[in-house]
């Protein structure tokens, strides 16, 4: 029960785009073409399977263009604060507008080359792609971002019109519902559209460190009130525990990086080494799985860096001027919020406790370094926020 509230000092149906292919009969079945002649019924099944060998220049061009987009779309930097469920949903939207348009029907399920006769379908259409099968993909999470979703889209319009002749219905529909899916997605944001490897790992840690037999204390909010901690709040300003963290990491929108997660956890143990008095059940739980999180975080971590799912807001240098704020804020602090700040430098960057008397503490900014210094801006932070909204309340 007394967490880190202790005692305080003692994812297919048929698919839309092969069935292009039934142009095939209505373009290609004359004599010479190199299609085969679609029989009664198929001209509109065959869409995106219309033998064409000999296409225009101009075709060449809108494939190549959309080869440039494509790998355009790779290069563009992902923003991986944004939601993967909300873009899930847009990309969903956008899908099923497409897919709705009566043009859209040959586009939606696989092309059935074999029913079609169409022989030479997999020698001009090394990659099929339809729309009902990206619908699928995209509900089963298998797209990591909005980017890949959209070039298996591009995929399907490229294919529509490599294979059918250019003039041709199933090649105009291809372009009129490619410029349609262009106009639509570019209001999409660029994003990941489920959460990085590395999150489901730390989600894993997680549940293996709340099994841990000295975790119990920790597993779930502080009861202060039932506790009798009235002084709780007053020392702890941002309260956290393993379960809620569990149940954000479950909702899969809290979270951005790997390195909040572990910010989150980290937040636990200091809250507890802070309220609790050292030598205590409870400090001495909190400061071993402080120990063991940051072992088992390391490599996730500089994992996460090397992919970029950092948090986007920490910064990368310590600047004279956010020294400065840090001063200016600190001054603001009570004394028992002071107490907190002394607390963390003395855990994190004991150098930088320049004097020590029994009235006076001082500690010498300087002196902190880069992860130390973040420690104790985001507390004294977290500690002014509390305040503005005492204030408004």
């Amino acid at each position: 029960q007394a967490v880190h509230g202790r005692a305080r000092r003692d994812r297919p149906s048929s698919e839309v785009r092969d069935v292009a292919a039934t142009d095939v009969g209505r373009e290609g079945g004359e004599e010479g073409q190199a299609g085969p002649r679609a029989r009664p019924g198929q001209a509109e099944q065959a869409v995106h399977g219309r033998a064409r060998r000999d296409r225009p220049s101009s075709e060449v061009r809108d494939v190549a263009a959309t080869d440039v987009d494509e790998k355009a779309a790779k290069k563009a930097k992902l923003d991986p604060a944004l939601d993967p469920a909300r873009l899930s949903k847009q990309c969903m939207g956008v899908l099923a507008e497409l897919m709705a348009v009566d043009i859209a029907e040959p586009f939606n399920v696989k092309v059935d080359w074999k029913g079609l006769g169409l022989h030479d379908y997999p020698k001009v259409v090394k990659h099929p792609m339809d729309l009902g099968t990206i619908k699928d993909k995209l509900k089963s999470s298998k797209y990591a971002t909005t980017a890949d979703l959209a070039q298996d889209v591009r995929l399907v319009w490229k294919n529509a019109k490599s294979y059918n002749q250019e003039g041709s219905e199933i090649h105009i529909a291809a372009s009129s519902l490619e410029a349609d899916f262009e106009a639509k997605f570019q209001h999409v944001p660029r994003g990941p559209l489920r959460a990085s490897d590395t999150l489901a790992k730390a989600k894993e840690i997680v549940k293996q460190i709340r099994k841990l037999p000295n975790a119990d204390p920790f597993n779930e909010p502080v009861d202060w009130e039932g506790l009798k901690l009235d002084d709780y709040l007053d020392v702890i300003k941002q309260p956290m525990d393993l379960g809620t963290i569990l149940r954000r990491l479950d909702a899969g929108s809290h979270f951005s990086s790997v390195e909040a997660v572990y910010h989150d956890i980290e937040l636990v143990w200091r809250n507890a080494m802070m309220y609790n008095m050292e030598g205590s059940a409870v400090h001495e739980a909190a400061r071993k799985l402080k120990t063991l999180t940051e072992k088992r975080f390391s490599d996730l971590l500089r994992e996460a860096g090397e992919h970029g799912f950092l948090e986007s807001g920490r910064p990368k240098e310590v600047t004279f001027e956010m020294k400065q704020e840090l001063v200016s804020s600190a001054n603001e602090l009570t004394p028992k919020e002071l107490y907190g700040v002394v607390y963390i430098v003395t855990q994190n960057a004991a150098t930088a406790i320049s004097s020590t008397s029994e009235e006076e503490v001082e500690v010498d900014i300087d002196n902190l370094d880069h992860d130390a210094f973040v420690l104790v801006d985001r507390y004294v932070k977290d500690c002014l926020a509390k305040k503005k909204l005492k204030k408004k309340s």
